[in-house]
Parts: structure tokens; sequence; C-alpha cells
């Protein structure tokens, strides 16, 4: 028995301890010391009465605050931010929100209805624009990020300069049985007698039932492969920008975050997908009262351009503008990065932004 204790002892102290000494860096200047008045920040805040993590990092913590959303559900892109896009430190308080039911956040599983998600995401816009003293902030969001940003900013427009959707997500149903159809036809092409089966056996979406993401895992999966790993231009991106090992390299986690992390991809994503089945902004969300920005992969299979660019054109807003990342996919934010942080400076600041 002790020869047993010792090492689950060991193991449990070692796992405290990463929890204890996980931290996002300070932001240093070229003398290599915590630039003044810049702020780096792994901090814990509740929501909804549920403990959440943000990370906040900017180099003038007086600078305008942009709330970031991941995409998921049950996924946190925090990694990816922190890798691809520290260029918007330098012009904005960053801000990436751990959701309930992902990542360091994962234990706050009590309510993830869609419902619940918007609340906290305007709950939370409310308590930093008081933190940083302004009236409003940025809000953005990255794939299903977009459906809660995009309901936020259509309750409270109040709170932000401007909303900016990047694999702006429109009708989901219509786009996972798009995607089915593209991989089908793929297969069917290519003579993959095999993966057509599955896809037949499995039918088009919705997927339902106790595990809805096994069936979503294989179609998503496999286009991925077909459209996106080939489309990847950026050779940082293809080589540094998987999630689950920028995930596991990050000071920001400890392991049992990371054990959060890979629960929150196979079991959250099953509580919240179904409940995406009958969205349709085109229909429930076509008028928008803040300025919106609309960013597009040209080479985005999950989530195919016909689809949001239907909405972009139905939208009614006091300012909208549609972008297309040329040389991208479902990752145009990190693939081209650059392209990115200069939208956000150029264009979204410069536009909306009062001086």
């Amino acid at each position: 028995m002790l020869l047993l204790l010792v090492p689950v002892v060991l193991l449990a102290a070692l796992v405290a301890y990463s929890q204890w000494a996980a931290h996002t860096p300070a932001i240093a200047g070229p003398d290599g010391k915590p630039l003044p008045n810049s702020i780096a920040a792994l901090e814990k805040v509740r929501l909804g009465g549920a403990e959440q993590w943000l990370i906040i990092r900017g180099q003038d913590v007086d600078k305008p605050v942009l709330l970031f959303l991941s995409g998921g559900p049950g996924a946190s892109e925090a990694a990816r931010v922190l890798r691809f896009n520290r260029e918007l430190e330098k012009q904005f308080v960053v801000v990436i929100w751990e959701q309930r039911g992902c990542g360091k956040s994962y234990p706050a599983r009590g309510d993830l209805s869609l419902e619940r998600y918007t609340a906290d995401v305007i709950e939370l816009s409310e308590m930093l624009r008081q933190r940083f003293d302004e009236q409003k902030i940025y809000l953005v969001g990255h794939s299903w990020g977009t459906i809660i940003g995009l309901l936020a900013a259509q309750a409270r427009p109040d709170l932000f300069h401007a909303y900016v959707g990047t694999a702006q997500m429109v009708d989901v149903l219509e786009t996972d049985r798009m995607i089915y159809d593209l991989v089908l036809a793929h297969s069917r092409q290519s003579g993959d007698a095999a993966f057509v089966e599955t896809l037949e056996t499995q039918g088009p979406p919705p997927y339902l039932g106790k595990n809805p993401i096994g069936p979503y895992a294989r179609l998503f999966g496999r286009e991925y492969q077909l459209f996106e790993v080939p489309n990847i231009r950026d050779e940082t991106y293809r080589r540094e920008g998987d999630a689950i090992m920028l995930m596991l390299k990050q000071p920001e986690y400890g392991w049992l975050d990371r054990v959060y992390y890979l629960l929150g991809l196979m079991t959250t994503f099953n509580t919240v997908y179904p409940q995406l089945q009958e969205l349709d902004f085109r229909a429930d969300a076509a008028r928008l009262d803040l300025p919106v920005y609309i960013v597009l992969g040209r080479y985005d299979m999950n989530n195919p351009s016909p689809i949001p660019e239907e909405y972009f054109n139905l939208l009614e807003a006091p300012a909208k503008q549609l972008v297309f990342f040329e040389n991208s996919g479902h990752g145009m934010i990190w693939e081209e990065a650059g392209l990115f942080h200069r939208l956000m400076t150029d264009t979204v600041l410069a536009e909306t932004y009062p001086h």
C-alpha cells in the first residue's frame, strides 16, 4: 500500500503545484522588465453564479478592451490567440474568456444553455467596461464564439463599439449538411468506399442521442483533412498551430486544466451542439444596431461562405463590412494573423473608436 501511495501523493502534489504555478507571463520591454502600465493577468471571476477564468493582456491598460470568444463549443482557443495574435496587445487590452464547460472553466457546468452563455457574455462585457473605465468594448468571436457573440451584440448593442464575427456561423444545420454533401461527394469521387459507407450509415446531420460528438467528429475530422489541411498556406501555422499541442505548453494551464480541456471537448459539445439545430440568423438576427465586420476564410469548408455571405447581404446595420482572407480557411485569424491585426487596428479601431 505504501509503495502505491507514494507515487499517488507525488502525482497529486505535482498537479497541485502546476495549478498554483499557472500564470500568464508579464509583458516585458526592451530591458526585460514589465512594461509600465501594462497588464498580464490570469483571473477568476463569477459569471452567472459560476467561477470562470480570464486571461487579460495588454501593453497599455488604458487602450480599448477586446473580448475574444473562442470557437467550440467545449473548446478553448486561448493558446492560439496567445501564440499568433500577440500584436493585438499593442493596441488593445485583450481579454480571452475561458467559457463555462471548457478549459480552465470546465467545472462551471451547471447550466450549459445557449441563453446562459449569451448572458455570460453580456455580464462579462459589463464587468470589463466598468473595470477598465470604458463606455464600450470590442467583441470578437470565432466560429461557435460568433453565435453567442452575435446574440449578445443583438441583445445589448450599447455595450460594444463593434462586433467582429470571424468564421461567422449563421445556420448550423444547413452548414453541417453542406459539409456532409461535400465530403460524401469527394469520398465517392476518390473511391473511398469505406468512408462512403460510414457517411451513408450515419446519414446527414443532425446527430442527436447520448454521444453526438462521435458522428460529428468523423464528419468534421474528414472535412478538415480533405479541405482545410491542404490549403494551409502559412508554414508557421502549419507547423505550430495544433490547438492541443499549444494547450499542453501554455503556462496559463496547470495539468488539471489540461485534463479539463480534453473533458470539455468530449462532453460539453454533446450538451450544447444539439441546441443549435434550429438556429438561423437570417431570420432571427437580420438587424444589428452596431457596426458589424464579418471575416471569412476563402478556403473555409468548415463554414462554407455562401451562407454567411447571404446573411451579410440581408443584414441591416449602421455600418457593415465583409472581408475575405484569400489565403486561409477556418483559422484565418491565425493563418493570416498579420492581416487580422491590420484589419482590427487600421479598419475596425480607426472607424469605430471615438478619439
